[in-house]
């Protein structure tokens, strides 16, 4: 039997754990479960190399019209050109520490390894939550401020009076922010509400629920067809008057992702003076990854370090759309509720 004298050093063993975190984390987190997130192997190429930022090259989509055929031999058509743009994405490079006294209880479970991996994997996940969330505020932000905000549809206000249904989530909301991707509005798949707008439609009835096939246990809830994600880090701000709430939009694979290795990606550490004299140890935990809204280049104008900070995410002046708004994977929704 396991007793306060297990050492984090004894149970950790970096490869077992951290693909173990990296697994449970991936199974836990409800934006890759659902493909918004998509990992990519170039963003694990990118994660796990040299180098802080990384350029993105793409072609823009062929238009114009076709030619017309004629027998004139003296007639030449006239090639269009290829057009390429530059996408570009950051690396994040986190990093999370915990004592041995702070997971005492794990370390006295039946089986410590899993039981500290349970606890370190969530961290994990809702740290990578709040990255995607600051960077998809520093996104539109930026789409407010340079490109007319063809990606936000906003019906909420700061009036004194109470929020009408106008301003509150609703089917026509929804439906005119997913317009503002035109004929791509189809590819839409999920939306992401604060708790308190979740909680508007579950009154409204307007959830429906999926349920596993094989067990009958319930899976999630859709929502005008989208499957609906939960999350109360998604953006609120608040006027003299009102609260406004932040829905996100999502097609499949909005954002792609790519998870490296740091060099020591779990590593303990003894303190012996800690606890009077009684020694304590600590648990390292180190993320390298990527996290990037396709088609939003990323250009760190505004950075303190080589890695951003989620408030530098949160920042337009970090962010510069290179796609289309067509191409653009996402549309956000402000309400009052």
């Amino acid at each position: 039997m396991p007793t306060t004298s297990t050492r984090l050093s004894d149970v950790i063993v970096a490869e077992v754990f951290q693909p173990y975190v990296i697994a449970r984390a991936l199974e836990l987190d409800a934006l890759i479960q659902s493909g918004v997130v998509v990992r990519d192997p170039q963003f694990d190429a990118l994660a796990g190399g040299p180098g802080a930022s990384f350029n993105l090259p793409f072609f823009n989509d062929l238009d114009g019209e076709s030619n017309v055929g004629s027998d004139d031999p003296e007639s030449f058509a006239a090639p269009a050109k290829l057009i390429a743009g530059r996408d570009g994405a950051v690396k994040h490079v986190r990093n999370k520490s915990w004592s041995s006294m702070d997971l005492t209880a794990a370390l006295l479970a039946s089986d410590p390894v899993r039981a500290v991996a349970d606890l370190v994997a969530p961290f994990w996940v809702r740290d990578r939550q709040k990255v995607l969330v600051a960077s998809l505020a520093g996104v539109v932000a930026d789409n407010l401020a340079h490109d007319n905000g063809d990606m936000v549809h906003d019906v909420s206000s700061d009036a004194a009076a109470p929020a009408t249904a106008a301003e509150l989530i609703s089917d026509e909301a929804v439906l005119v922010a997913a317009q503002t991707l035109g004929d791509m509005k189809s590819r839409l798949s999920a939306i992401a509400l604060h708790s308190v707008v979740h909680t508007r439609l579950q009154r409204l009835g307007a959830l429906l629920p999926v349920h596993d096939p094989q067990t009958g246990d319930l899976r999630y809830h859709t929502y005008l067809g989208y499957r609906v994600i939960v999350d109360d880090g998604l953006p609120v701000s608040r006027g003299a008057n009102r609260v406004v709430y932040t829905s996100y939009l999502f097609a499949d694979g909005a954002v792609a992702y790519g998870e490296g290795t740091p060099k020591l990606p779990v590593e303990t550490e003894r303190v012996p003076g800690a606890g009077d004299g009684e020694g304590m140890e600590i648990l390292h935990t180190r993320r390298h990854f990527l996290l990037h809204p396709r088609g939003i280049r990323w250009i760190g104008a505004a950075m303190a370090k080589t890695a951003p900070s989620n408030a530098e995410l949160a920042n337009p002046a970090n962010w510069d759309r290179v796609y289309a708004r067509k191409a653009i994977r996402f549309a956000a929704l402000r309400t009052n509720g």
